[in-house]
């Protein structure tokens, strides 16, 4: 079956740009840089950070130390994981 659209509901915009403007840089988001809390390296943006942080905080598995993983860079993560002689893993606590 066939929907009609109201009068003027779809229109035509002419959006092509042939000045020098359009080859001038447009910022269309720009986001904070969120920082490894152990080595500094930005990894993310703070706003994806903070979100994955409130929703996780309150799990077991990040209560303590594991909540500043979240805020670590993939490489200080394992790094973080491998010293910490009482991490608990699919075989049991290490000794």
């Amino acid at each position: 079956m066939r929907q009609h659209l109201p009068e003027k509901a779809v229109t035509l915009e002419p959006r092509l740009l042939l000045s020098p403007q359009a080859k001038t840089e447009q910022v269309l988001h720009e986001a904070v840089p969120c920082n490894c809390v152990r080595c500094g390296k930005p990894f993310g943006n703070k706003q994806m950070i903070d979100n994955m942080v409130g929703k996780l905080g309150t799990h077991p598995m990040f209560s303590g130390d594991g909540l500043a993983r979240l805020q670590m860079c993939g490489d200080c993560r394992v790094i973080d994981m491998m010293e910490n002689k009482n991490e608990q893993t699919i075989f049991g606590i290490r000794s």
